[in-house]
Formats: structure tokens, C-alpha cells, sequence
């Protein structure tokens, strides 16, 4: 049986992003697992923030007030057997885009609540429980700046009855535009975003080996910050600056 895959990018940068190089490996192995994946880009959606209004909730239960693209993606995101959010880390989170995404799916849970994992959660209208995973890169070196993003997909998956089933996190993602200069490194980071992309289609799960090999370091920090110091000025000094 296939597994329905939605991958959704919140990237504003959408094909052209260091994210999405690492969401066409993935995209890649799961569709070599048999997957049938539906990729979705927010930068080409029109996605208005919730009202807070509990429409939804209340007088139309499951449906939003708001008439605009988030109900095809809801729609998209009940069938789905897998979930996989790819968003570059903004001010220590997820993007703008991505957050409004995730805001908007509170048609997907009732009203009332209850325990899960002994904690106050909403109960989802959905029967069955996903696998949820993120891809993402951010600009800094260190991996522990994702641990907010990480968090918060963590909360998330316990509200749409999800589980989370791993990540593939690349810290000084910019370096993975410049395949000229670390070519066997960077290699190693894409083959293990596409081998992650089929271990979560047949096992379940990305195994810890394939988030630890995307996570790797490419380069040493102080010669990726000088590296990424001397980018800036080149582009200040363009205007002037």
C-alpha cells in the first residue's frame, strides 16, 4: 500500500531555498520507497492568519470562515499518511508562512479538551494517527539552533495525534550552494537526506544515523563565520556601503 506523503514548504524562498535541496533528496527517496508525495509550496499559496474567531469550532464544525487556499492543504493534510514540514529557521522558529500554515489547522481538532501523554491537548477529527518530520537549515553553525523549532513541531504533533518520527536538520546550510568546495561532504549530507526520505516510507521512522550525517559539520566555525563575514561585505560593498 503507498503511503500518502504531503511535504509542505514554508520556505518564502520555495524551489530556490537551501531547504528545498535537501527537500528533493528526501522527496526523492521516499518517492524510491513507493510513496506517492504531494509537495506543496507556501510562498505560491494564498494563506490568510486565523481570526481566533472558533468558527470552526463551533458553528462549522471542521470548516473555517476564511475562504482562501489553507482548505485544499487541510484537505490534502487529512489523507495524509505522512506529514513533513520544511522551513528554514526564522528568528530561532519556523517561517512566518509556516506558522500561519500551522495556525489554520485548527479546524482539524475539536473543541473540548483531553489528556494525551497526560497533558491537555485538543482531540483531533482525525481517526488515524500520521508520521510527522521536518527538514530544515539555518545560517548559524551550531545544531542547538533548532531546539525551538524542534519543540514546537513536538507540541504539534501531540494536538493532530501525530508521531513525530525525526527530522533531517542542517546547520550552515548555506555551504550546500557551493558543492565546488566541499564536494565529498556535501555529497554525504544529500545521499543521507535521500536515504532518510526512504527509511521514513518503509521503517517508520528516520534513523538517527541519517539525522546525525545531515547534521554534520562541513566546514569549521570560525573559518564558515569568516567565510560568511566576507559574503556580506562583498554585498554591502555592491551599494555602497
Amino acid at each position: 500500500m503507498k503511503k500518502n506523503t504531503l511535504v509542505v514548504n514554508g520556505s518564502p524562498h520555495g524551489k530556490k531555498g537551501v531547504t528545498y535541496m535537501l527537500q528533493r533528496q528526501f522527496v526523492r527517496g521516499a518517492e524510491n520507497a513507493g510513496a506517492e508525495v504531494d509537495e506543496v509550496f507556501l510562498n505560491k499559496k494564498k494563506i490568510s492568519p486565523c481570526l481566533g474567531c472558533f468558527t470552526c469550532w463551533i458553528q462549522t464544525p471542521g470548516n473555517c470562515v476564511i475562504r482562501d487556499d489553507q482548505a485544499e492543504l487541510l484537505e490534502k493534510l487529512l489523507w495524509a499518511d505522512i506529514f513533513v514540514l520544511a522551513t528554514p529557521v526564522y528568528v530561532d522558529g519556523i517561517t512566518g508562512q509556516s506558522k500561519v500554515f500551522l495556525d489554520r489547522t485548527v479546524p482539524l481538532l475539536k473543541p473540548e479538551i483531553t489528556f494525551r501523554e497526560d497533558h491537555c491537548r485538543h482531540p483531533s477529527r482525525r481517526n488515524k494517527a500520521s508520521k510527522f518530520a521536518v527538514i530544515s537549515n539555518c545560517g548559524f553553525h551550531e545544531v542547538d539552533n533548532f531546539d525551538s523549532l524542534v519543540m514546537h513541531c513536538r507540541k504539534f504533533c501531540l494536538n493532530m495525534n501525530a508521531e513525530y518520527a525525526g527530522h533531517l536538520l542542517r546547520p550552515h546550510g548555506p555551504v550546500l550552494r557551493y558543492p565546488e568546495m566541499m564536494a565529498g561532504e556535501i555529497k554525504k549530507v544529500l545521499e543521507a537526506a535521500e536515504k532518510a526520505g526512504e527509511e521514513l516510507v518503509r521503517q517508520g521512522r528516520i534513523s538517527h544515523a541519517s539525522m546525525e550525517a545531515v547534521s554534520a559539520e562541513i566546514v569549521p566555525k570560525r573559518a564558515y563565520v569568516e567565510a560568511a563575514n566576507f559574503f556580506w561585505r562583498q554585498e554591502l560593498e555592491k551599494i555602497g556601503q
